[in-house]
Formats: C-alpha cells, sequence, structure tokens
C-alpha cells in the first residue's frame, strides 16, 4: 500500500500473534523425516547404530510410513538434534513450535489502574449518561457500546462515523467494554449510557463556538449527567460560557481538556468557572510538555500513549522485528505505509545517500531533518527507513507539515535503545510494518486526559447519586493525589483523580464531605489604549463554586463588575486592586502595580504594523506596534498580547520589548 495518513502517537497492535518459539527446556520436541534410502546407504555402521538407538528412545509418535520414508517426532536435545542434522538421512528435522489462536486479547491501559477505576465496580453505570462533544462516534465498533445516542448538524456528518478518530478514541477511554478483546475503559460493564454529539467534520474542522454551545443543550436536554469536551482555543465566547453555566446550575458536571499548547495560556472552554480543567500526565505522573498550566488548571489525567479505539480499520500498527525479537516502534507523521522484510543497512546518521539497495536503513537521529535523512536512505535503495533516538528513550517525529515531502518509503522511530540492539543485528532478514489495520491506537493529549476524569466523575457519581454535580467535584478534588507543588498548582490543579479515593471519601463523610470552602482566586489583565484603559477579571475563579462579585479599585475610584474601564488622566504607575467574593461569601484579593503612558508614537515606529489579536504571526524578526511601544517577534504564535508575553533584551518569550518608539 502507499496511502498516507496522520499519526497522532506510538501506535501498537493488539493483532499480532504470539510469538512461535517453544519455552527452552533440555528436551524439545522434532518433526523428522527419514529418507530410508539414505540410511541404508550409510557406511559408517557404528554412526547408524547411534541414530537408530536415538530414535528408537526418543520417538513419540510416528505420523506417516512407507516403504521410501518415515515421518515421527521425538523428543530431543540441542546435542542430539545436531548429530542426527549431521548423518545426512534425514529430509528435514525441524522443531514442533505450537501455534496459537489468532484470537484478540484485552489489554487494561496503564491509565485505568493510575485513576482506580479498576477498584470501584460500575454496577449502577446505568444511573448516568455521559455525553461526549467531539468529532463523532463509531457505532458498531465491537469494543464500544451500541445502545449509543447522538446528534449531529448535517454540515459535519452523522454522528455515529467519525473521520478522524478523535471522538471514537475519547469514548474508549471512557467506556470500552470488558468482552475479552481490544481495551478497557473507565466503565466498562457496557451500562452507562453514551450520548455522542458530534460538532466536527472529516478534518477535524467547524467546530465553532455556535456548534458547541447547541451540542451543550443538546446533552442537557437528553439527560446527560457528564459532558467530556476534548477539545478547545484561545478564543472565549459569551454565548458558550451562557450555555456551559446553564448546564452547571442544572446540575451537569462538565469536564474538558487544558489545552496542548505547553504555556500558561487559558484553554476554553475548560477555563470557564464551571467546566472542570484537566492536565496531562504520562505514566510515570509527570506532566506532559505540552500541557497547559495556568490557574484554571483543575485536576489531571493520564492523556500520554493512550491507547483506546478508533474507527475500526484506522488504527496504525507499527513495530520492527527480527527473527523472534519484537521492537516498539512508532510510525513517522505522514509516512505511507508498507510492509516489507529485507535486510538492515548502517547508514549511520543518514546524512548523504547511503547504499541499500532492496534494504531497510538503520539510521540514528540527528545532522538533519527526518525526511531529509529518509530520501538519503530512498535514494540509495531503500525500501524503508527506521530512525532510533539519539538517547535511550523513544520519540515522535514527523516527515513535515503536510503530506508533500517527498518521501514514498515508509518511515519508523524508535528509541535509541532498541536501535543499539538493531545496529548489533545488521545483515539480517527485518521485518517492517507500517499499517493502519487495526481498530485500535495511541494517541496523546489532554483530550486523552478529559475522558478519564469524566470516566472517573460518572463512576463515582453512580455510587453516590444523590449527590449533586458540585459535590462530586469538590470529592474528586478533595481526593486527587497531590503532584508537583504542594496544594493546588498550575500545573496539575489539586492532582491526579482517584475513583477509589473520591468514592470512599463520600462513603465516609456524605455527599457535603469535610472540606472547608476553597478560596477564590482573584486575577485580572489589564490593555490600554493611550489612558483608557480596561480591567478584566474573567481569569478569576472558584474551585468549588462560583465568583459572585467583582470589586476595584482603581486610583481612589471604586467599580462593580467583572470588566470594567478607566480613564486616567496623565501618564504614570498605578495601583489596581481586585477583590473577588465566592457565592459562600469568601473573598480574594489581588493588587498590580500599572504603567500607563500617552501612547505617543514617534518617528521610529512609522511603518511599523500595529500588533492584531486575530493575526498569526510566523516569522522570527517581525516587528509590531502596540501602545506607544515597538516589539519583535521569536517565533510562531497567535494572540499573544505583547504587553504580557515579552521581555527586555533577549529572545526567550514570543516577543521582545524594544522600548518605547520615541
Amino acid at each position: 500500500m502507499n496511502q498516507k495518513f496522520a499519526l497522532s502517537a506510538l501506535a501498537v497492535s493488539l493483532l499480532t500473534a504470539s510469538s512461535m518459539s517453544a519455552m527452552a527446556s533440555e528436551a524439545k520436541t522434532y518433526i523428522i523425516k527419514q529418507n530410508n534410502l539414505k540410511a541404508y546407504m550409510l557406511l559408517d555402521g557404528m554412526r547408524a547404530n547411534q541414530v537408530q538407538s536415538v530414535l528408537q528412545s526418543n520417538k513419540l509418535q510416528t505420523l506417516s510410513a512407507t516403504l521410501s520414508e518415515e515421518i515421527s517426532t521425538v523428543s530431543l536435545t540441542d546435542e542430539q538434534a545436531s548429530m542426527l542434522k549431521r548423518s545426512g538421512q534425514f529430509e528435514y528435522i525441524e522443531e514442533d513450535f505450537e501455534y496459537q489462536l489468532f484470537s484478540n486479547t484485552q489489554v487494561s491501559p496503564y491509565g485505568i489502574a493510575q485513576v482506580q477505576a479498576n477498584l470501584v465496580a460500575d454496577s449502577n453505570a446505568d444511573l448516568m449518561k455521559v455525553c461526549i462533544i467531539d468529532s463523532g462516534y463509531d457505532l458498531g465498533h465491537p469494543d464500544l457500546p451500541q445502545n449509543a445516542t447522538g446528534f449531529a448538524d448535517a454540515a459535519v456528518g452523522v454522528w455515529y462515523r467519525d473521520g478522524s478518530g478523535h471522538g471514537t478514541h475519547v469514548a474508549g477511554s471512557i467506556a470500552a467494554l470488558n468482552n475479552s478483546q481490544g481495551v478497557l475503559g473507565v466503565l466498562p460493564s457496557d451500562k452507562v449510557a453514551i450520548h455522542a454529539v458530534r460538532v466536527f467534520d472529516d478534518n477535524g474542522k467547524q467546530g465553532y463556538n455556535s456548534r458547541i454551545g447547541r451540542a451543550v443543550d443538546n446533552c442537557v436536554e437528553n439527560g446527560a449527567n457528564v459532558i467530556n469536551m476534548s477539545l478547545g482555543g484561545a478564543g472565549k465566547s459569551q454565548y458558550l460560557e451562557e450555555r456551559l453555566n446553564l448546564a452547571y446550575d442544572q446540575g451537569v458536571l462538565v469536564i474538558a481538556a487544558a489545552g496542548n499548547d505547553g504555556d500558561s495560556s487559558l484553554s476554553y472552554p475548560a477555563s470557564y468557572d464551571s467546566v472542570m480543567s484537566v492536565a496531562n500526565i504520562n505514566e510515570q505522573r509527570q506532566k506532559n510538555d505540552s500541557s497547559q498550566y495556568n490557574a484554571q488548571v483543575e485536576i489531571a489525567g493520564p492523556g500520554t500513549d493512550v491507547l483506546s479505539t478508533v474507527p475500526r480499520g484506522t488504527g496504525v500498527v507499527a513495530n520492527v522485528s527480527v527473527s523472534n525479537q519484537a521492537f516498539e516502534a512508532s510510525g513517522m507523521t505522514h509516512s505511507v505505509e508498507g510492509n516489507v522484510t529485507a535486510s538492515l543497512v548502517d547508514c549511520e546518521q543518514g546524512l548523504a545517500q547511503c547504499t541499500a539497495p532492496a534494504s531497510i536503513c538503520l539510521i540514528e537521529r540527528g545532522g538533519a531533518t527526518f525526511a531529509e535523512k529518509a530520501k538519503n536512505c530512498q535514494a540509495g535503495g531503500g525500501i524503508a527507513a527506521v530512525i532510533y533516538n539519539n538517547a535511550a528513550t523513544t520519540f515522535s517525529g514527523t516527515l513535515g507539515d503536510d503530506e508533500n515531502h517527498g518521501v514514498t518509503i515508509p518511515v519508523l522511530g524508535m528509541s535509541g535503545q532498541d536501535g543499539a540492539t538493531l545496529k548489533g543485528l545488521l545483515g539480517q532478514q527485518v521485518n517492517v510494518q507500517l499499517e493502519a489495520i487495526s481498530d485500535y491506537d495511541k494517541k496523546s493529549g489532554t483530550s486523552m486526559a478529559s475522558p478519564h476524569v469524566a470516566g472517573v466523575a460518572a463512576l463515582v457519581w453512580s455510587n453516590h447519586n444523590q449527590c449533586s454535580n458540585v459535590e462530586i467535584r469538590q470529592a474528586l478534588n478533595a481526593t486527587a493525589i497531590d503532584l508537583g507543588d504542594a496544594g493546588r498548582d498550575h500545573k496539575f490543579g489539586y492532582g491526579l483523580v482517584q475513583a477509589k479515593a473520591a468514592s470512599d471519601y463520600l462513603t465516609a463523610n456524605g455527599c457535603g464531605g469535610d472540606v472547608q470552602n476553597q478560596l477564590p482566586q482573584a486575577a485580572f489583565s489589564v490593555s490600554c489604549d493611550v489612558l483608557s484603559c480596561q480591567f478584566d477579571a474573567s481569569n478569576s475563579s472558584d474551585s468549588d463554586g462560583q465568583i459572585s462579585a467583582y470589586e476595584w479599585r482603581i486610583n481612589g475610584q471604586a467599580y462593580v463588575g467583572k470588566i470594567i474601564s478607566h480613564q486616567f488622566a496623565q501618564a504614570g504607575s498605578y495601583q489596581v486592586s481586585l477583590e473577588v467574593t465566592d457565592n459562600s461569601s469568601a473573598t480574594a484579593i489581588t493588587t498590580k502595580t500599572i504603567a500607563v503612558t500617552e501612547g505617543n508614537v514617534g518617528s521610529e515606529c512609522q511603518g511599523v504594523e500595529a500588533w492584531s489579536a486575530a493575526k498569526t504571526y510566523h516569522s522570527k524578526g517581525t516587528l509590531v506596534s502596540y501602545q506607544g511601544k515597538k516589539y519583535q517577534n521569536n517565533w510562531w504564535h497567535k494572540n499573544k498580547n505583547p504587553a504580557q508575553n515579552s521581555n527586555i533584551g533577549n529572545n526567550w518569550k514570543v516577543w521582545t520589548d524594544l522600548g518605547v518608539c520615541n
């Protein structure tokens, strides 16, 4: 095949047959075919007697016999088998290895135990409905509930198909069945009700705020207890926030992915107060580098290399094998598919054309792009490339931003440790497989962490259905495993969600628990146009309730409201204080000193384009003007306010502050 596909993460096969090698022991069973004519013609009588003695003493069964030949099974040590082979009277002597049934085996992904889902029964899951707002649902997948319901606008397709595979992967983490095949979800008994609302087309597009807002309404109308949204973006929407607040007020627990930009920016809908924002951790409980961190992150879930369901026949099988040795591998993003067996050739770092006619190139990472390395293999006649890391660990790579990279051979990546092992097997026949043929795949991101939390929320709630959504939320936060800095922090929130701990907590303490009201957090941003400034307290939050009041003190004047404006009389430095009050009357105060300028642009900013929040800045060195100052772009970004995302004199932030224009 020569089909191209986009890989999101390392993929493993659930279809590979078990190894056929027999267990190591003193004696093994062999099938032998003896040529009676050759045996008769042996001149060495002593050797003939030795052969016959071994056969008679160790024969297990005669499979067939004629005047000219006999086929039998015999139990032999390695030394005896070698002696018989040297005798020359046998057509073949081969190990009687064991075949196994080609049946799927069920795997429990690491995240299930990590969130304690395996320790809490989901026998009451029929009391719960989880609504998945995503890219669709592969209805008919053998490892997913078939009684699911759903909805989709005609513009994005039907809800029961999934063009990108994202929604089906999310659904598997929540509810993959305990059916002796595939994977297990957090709620595997086939009792939980699933309602899938599709808001993305086959290319993962058209997920507009308006469509997602209507999806939230549809979840509520169809009786959802928990909503999962593994989606988001930088833009806020008053409409969507209103719909989510209404759902929360009506008793629905809403959970969303914190975002994958790897910075402290806020992603929505996760960062609305009515939504639990979920961070991504790996199997070692470390924060994934791509997981966003900010004051709105509330809890963490397993989201790195998560094995789950995907639309049937689209999961990527990626592996490298030599004889009976199999090595874990991952396909390069935008690689072609292939399944080839050939001799292994060392191409070192692949920085120049490698002579590898009809061979598989083994290449070390470093010195050039993955596409360039693969092309150098391809130019020398290579039919596949395996690129191993220059560190012991695994990695994920891409051949480019799109499929127009010119590489027509399959390209896989693997760990440096496995690469070193392969380097000792040069010249041997190696099989490289990279094919989209499985019903399962691994993906990474906060999108994968969020459904673990959503599933745990439904699991705990099903065993304590007298509790409210707010009380379930409080219990999950109160019993999470604290990670990172002590207490709640921006990277992990309250920590790793725990199903059994939360359930036990509610059993012991009741729905109200013994948790004191958590203090709200006051935070605000400011943007000024000359002396007129707007102050926005939307970044303020309350983990166990909602902010009910906002009070400002600016230059001796008092204001109320989440977003307010103030006109300064002249340039200077001013203290601005914000006090927030939550729905339990707890308060928090934050104070900032802000600098206000007259905004005289001056000659140095003539011809410099004004910064725009809607524009994406690609080119390093691009100049913009903002609030009377000039800034230089350092790397790709969008909607990064220069005044809030800059530094002076170096380039470790997205903007470098070049000073006032005059």
